[in-house]
């Protein structure tokens, strides 16, 4: 008697819904963290520190090329999160040049706007 697996169970598009899902969190996860970074880059700029540190970057890579347990290869995980700190770096920078209120402002605006036009007539 065949033995049912998980892969077996599930269709295609129960598995594609989970990929949103986690795709959603990673989402999420990706946003908080540039927000953590325009934090820091708001810390530097004020210290007068460099928006970018090679060694801190290395040893971020390392760390997780160790805590990798597959299936990417190591590799893998270099390529993916050097593209994440370039662009987590890109906005930290931008953080740096402008005044706080007005990132505080943006973000508020962020917040508050859901992507749907109130106040058009539009539905």
């Amino acid at each position: 008697m065949k033995q049912e697996t998980a892969s077996t169970t599930r269709s295609l598009e129960e598995w594609r819904k989970e990929i949103d899902k986690l795709d959603s969190e990673l989402l999420l996860l990706l946003n908080r963290r540039a927000g953590i970074a325009c934090e820091l880059g708001a810390i530097k700029a004020a210290s007068g520190l460099p928006a970018y540190d090679g060694r801190r970057e290395r040893q971020v890579l390392a760390r997780l090329c160790r805590e990798n347990q597959g299936p990417f290869a190591e590799q893998s995980v270099t390529r993916i999160f050097r593209r994440i700190i370039l662009e987590t770096r890109r906005i930290g920078k931008w953080s740096m040049r402008q005044p706080r209120v007005k990132w505080e402002a943006e973000k508020m605006r962020k917040e508050h706007s859901n992507g749907h036009q109130h106040g058009t007539g539009r539905i």
